[in-house]
């Protein structure tokens, strides 16, 4: 498929006439070519990224893919869909990012290893266990990082990159400046999104479609109530004066952003060697695929060609701007942090395409039908076999067909063969160069010249697939995978799974009582209460004007009560301007040392922090670092040797008993996080006069606090946490999650502890919960949710 490029402007200067700059730049891009990556949820949409012009389509299975209801390819499509891609020397990308339960991972090699052999270009992963299952299992075929793991900084990829991973897709909210960087840090190839829908959440940090109706995002079925419509309340969606701006109307719709489109600012990411240009739309139509492919193709492809004369035709532009978009279209994150020109303020459900604007992507479609040049070479000779060769990217395949018979009347003339050959309709070859060699006066039925073409472009298409097979060898055995597999167990049995080893295997003798506070009076009545052995820190409370009477506290209680440990919570989101964050918090450890235990982390770039900077401290893993599975646990216990693990909260209880107890914290209380994001609901309400400069110096900015909730369609209420100092919203449920009923069951189970995690609460209702907690005095809270504990998520 190709699209009509505005004239090139003549022939490009010289080395010696054209500007310093221009020189060097064609320098530096002679040997780049981004990848442009196309979405396919359905065949079709495979086909019309093919004939766009896409270098690699990514795509989902029936299983374990993160778009549950897009068409998805069934096993043969999916290996038809291989063959067709590596006869045009495109690339397939599996998606395999979800996170996978324990009885599901059983089947995953089995699954993987056809594509494997039809010579699958690399899979998209989420989770860790299927990372490490494909890394020891699939030698040669590429692991990336999927967006679901939300790397934000070079720690967590370092690290990806040391069990092989050779490309990111890093979070969607990183700048061009942060990615750049990434790359830069960490030497590896770089896939970022450049046109396309954006989640309010960071990736893999979304709960809230799976606590609102058991459709998990983690699972690839995200309900999307981000695009639903909320009521902003309290202090700061009043009508008053905040940092002297007056506020504006709160936005109808405060978590739907407009849909990505880089387009206008293309050469900058292509200038910054981007390796991987991704288009989202698994979901969509091949009409969008085709279109959008094929105008980001032209673009590229003029920017490597005439940098100097490159310019965006009105035409295209409207087409992207009409190709299935929600109201409006926006840049992303690549140069701004957030805001309220990043939302759409109206409906953001999808515009219909207009009629005319189908037509045209419907004759580009079919003026981008594939074909390969193929030439034939064809030998006739009476009383031989006709022998005939046909040619392709280096390769060659000769067949032989009936015997030529001496001609009785008009012998067989060359344009005859010629006009036989020519007719490749129907196959992917269009013939380029025809030789024929004829030998006498020879007859052969048109019919056999048909039936030798078609075999031999078979025999032909067969030869070009086969340079990218191999064989699966498996590291443990493919037969005792596929019976357990097809046992149809629900629970993988406790001989089936890998064994885990830790520094500590016996259960405690009683269930411990951990608290986790967010602000400074809820870490006073933790405390001041008795039966708490550790209390989780928020690390901003580290540098608090209160720091010095709770560490004071915190003294008193470590010296009255052997054993009691304090933590410290850091940031679920790091960034590379967080650096000066983490070496502020260094000098606050280090000033009260003797008190600081160890550090709860929530991102892998945390744990690797906290691995580098304090070896010698415990090291907690928060549920935002999933561990689904026991190959999970095991690599995280291999690489960190964490002191304990914070349960999954979207596993049910049955699930949880897959997974061993040791080490094992649960949250049996507190508001759940559903969405932790750069966007900001204060910002958006115009009530944020904060600049990045005071942000990255830590002055002049408030404490963070629930300065606001969000009301939904059914009244309920949504606190968010502002947290200027890290420019970063946490969005916590409207009831907080209470496991009260179940205590006695985990507690049987043999967990390490049972965890309090308090937000928005009070100081007395901290204590009131405290004391129904730890020493069973009061009532159970008045409302609540108990999550997925009982019915977990699909």
């Amino acid at each position: 498929m190709s699209l009509a490029r505005p004239a090139a402007g003549g022939e490009c200067a010289s080395a010696h006439s054209e500007s310093y700059f221009l020189y060097q730049w064609r320098k530096r891009m002679e040997e780049y070519r981004g990848e442009l990556l196309a979405p396919a949820g359905t065949m079709d949409c495979l086909k019309a990224a093919i004939a766009a012009g896409a270098d690699a389509v990514y795509l989902g299975g029936q299983r374990f893919g993160a778009r549950a209801f897009a068409g998805n390819f069934s096993r043969e499509e999916l290996l038809e869909g291989l063959s067709l891609a590596h006869l045009w020397n495109r690339k397939i990308y599996l998606t395999v990012n979800t996170l996978t339960k324990q009885d599901e991972l059983s089947g995953l090699c089995d699954w993987i290893a056809p594509f494997y052999e039809a010579g699958l270009d690399g899979v998209i992963v989420q989770d860790m266990g299927v990372l490490e299952k494909l890394r020891k299992n699939f030698p040669g075929m590429e692991l990336h990082a999927s967006t679901q793991m939300t790397v934000t900084e070079s720690r967590s990829a370092l690290f990806l990159k040391s069990l092989g991973v050779c490309r990111i897709v890093p979070a969607r909210e990183l700048s061009l400046e942060e990615i750049r960087l990434l790359k830069e840090q960490t030497g590896l190839a770089m896939e970022v999104f450049i046109h396309g829908a954006l989640c309010y959440c960071y990736s893999g940090q979304c709960l809230f479609s799976s606590f609102l109706g058991g459709r998990s995002g983690n699972r690839g079925r995200c309900a999307q109530p981000c695009r639903q419509p909320y009521t902003v309340l309290g202090q700061e969606a009043g009508g008053g004066r905040m940092g002297g701006k007056s506020q504006q109307k709160p936005p109808a719709y405060p978590l739907s952003l407009k849909d990505l489109c880089v387009l206008p600012f293309l050469p900058e990411l292509m200038d910054a060697k981007i390796d991987s240009f991704k288009i989202e739309g698994r979901m969509k139509s091949p009409e969008y695929v085709a279109g959008v492919t094929a105008i980001y193709r032209k673009y590229m492809d003029l920017y490597l060609t005439d940098r100097e004369h490159w310019q965006i035709d009105p035409k295209d532009q409207e087409l992207l701007a009409k190709l299935y978009v929600r109201s409006e279209t926006g840049g992303g994150y690549y140069h701004r942090h957030n805001g309220r020109e990043m939302l759409t303020l109206e409906k953001p459900g999808y515009l219909a395409c207009p009629q005319e604007i189908l037509e045209r992507v419907h004759g580009m479609m079919e003026d981008g039908k594939l074909q390969k040049p193929v030439s034939f070479h064809a030998a006739i000779r009476p009383g031989e076999p006709i022998n005939l060769t046909a040619s392709c990217e280096g390769i060659s395949v000769q067949k032989e067909g009936t015997v030529a018979q001496p001609a009785q009347k008009r012998p067989l003339a060359e344009d005859d063969v010629v006009k036989q050959l020519k007719k490749t309709g129907g196959s992917f070859y269009g013939a380029d160069d025809i030789s024929v060699e004829l030998d006498g006066d020879s007859f052969v039925p048109v019919s056999a010249l048909n039936e030798l073409r078609r075999e031999t472009l078979d025999a032909l298409t067969e030869k070009l697939q086969d340079r990218q097979k191999r064989t699966y060898v498996p590291e443990h055995g493919r037969e005792a995978e596929t019976a357990q597999s097809e046992a149809g167990e629900s629970t993988a049995t406790a001989a089936a799974m890998p064994p885990l080893h830790y520094a500590d295997t016996q259960r405690p003798q009683s269930t411990q009582c951990y608290v986790s506070v967010l602000q400074a009076e809820q870490a006073f009545a933790a405390l001041r209460t008795t039966g708490i052995d550790r209390l989780y820190l928020s690390s901003d409370l580290m540098d608090d004007p209160k720091t010095g009477q709770l560490m004071e506290l915190v003294k008193n209680v470590k010296a009255d009560r052997p054993g009691f440990e304090l933590f410290v919570t850091l940031p679920t989101i790091l960034r590379s301007y967080s650096e000066p964050y983490l070496k502020r918090l260094s000098g606050q450890v280090k000033a009260y040392d003797g008190l600081v235990d160890g550090f709860l982390a929530g991102s892998l770039g945390g744990m690797c922090w906290v691995t580098e900077k304090y070896p010698e401290k415990k090291l907690s893993l928060q549920h935002s670092v999933y561990t689904f599975n026991r190959e999970t646990r095991q690599l995280y216990q291999d690489c960190f040797a964490p002191d304990s693990y914070t349960a999954p909260l979207e596993l049910n209880r049955r699930e949880l008993e897959a997974l061993p107890p040791q080490n094992q914290e649960m949250v049996v209380y507190g508001r759940v996080p559903m969405m932790v994001s750069a966007g900001c609901v204060k910002r958006s309400l115009g009530a944020c006069q904060i600049s990045h400069t005071q942000k990255q110096l830590s002055q002049g900015i408030p404490a963070a606090a629930f300065s606001c909730r969000l009301k939904d369609r059914y009244n309920a209420e949504f606190p968010v946490w502002v947290n200027c100092r890290h420019c970063m919203n946490t969005i916590y449920n409207s009831v907080p999650l209470s496991l009260h009923q179940y205590l006695a069951e985990q507690k049987r189970r043999g967990i390490r502890a049972i965890r309090l995690d308090f937000t928005d609460e009070t100081a007395e209702k901290t204590r009131e919960v405290l004391e129904f907690f730890s020493e069973g005095k009061g009532t159970a809270p008045a409302q609540y949710t108990t999550g997925h504990y009982k019915k977990g998520v699909q």
